[in-house]
């Protein structure tokens, strides 16, 4: 499944990250951390959250976790925030989801 990053959703929305994360606060889609919310939460079809480690120069091994929208996702905040994309890139059928690593800066 595609999914797109906050970077990634703002380019395609037109707008700068910040300016859509804080829209998505205000909309109650994303909390103070960027993560979801309420109804949002554990609706994979619509917003996953990619989970991973990496190494902190002075607090060690730290885990994250980053909100991620699916093409449905990224179609359903589109409509809740007025915004008009006419459509989104093409999947390639040789694209793979990314793997989530600790950093190598550690080793």
């Amino acid at each position: 499944m595609r999914t797109y990053t906050l970077d990634q959703a703002a380019t395609l929305l037109n707008l700068g990250r910040n300016t859509l994360a804080r829209r998505l606060r205000d909309a109650g889609v994303l909390g103070r951390d960027n993560l979801p919310t309420g109804r949002y939460r554990g609706r994979v079809k619509l917003v996953i959250v990619a989970t991973g480690t990496y190494h902190h120069p002075i607090a060690g091994w730290t885990h994250y976790g980053r909100t991620e929208f699916t093409d449905a996702g990224l179609d359903h905040i589109a409509r809740k925030l007025g915004i008009d994309i006419d459509h989104l890139p093409r999947i390639h059928a040789t694209w793979q989801a990314p793997q989530h690593r600790a950093s190598q800066s550690a080793r």
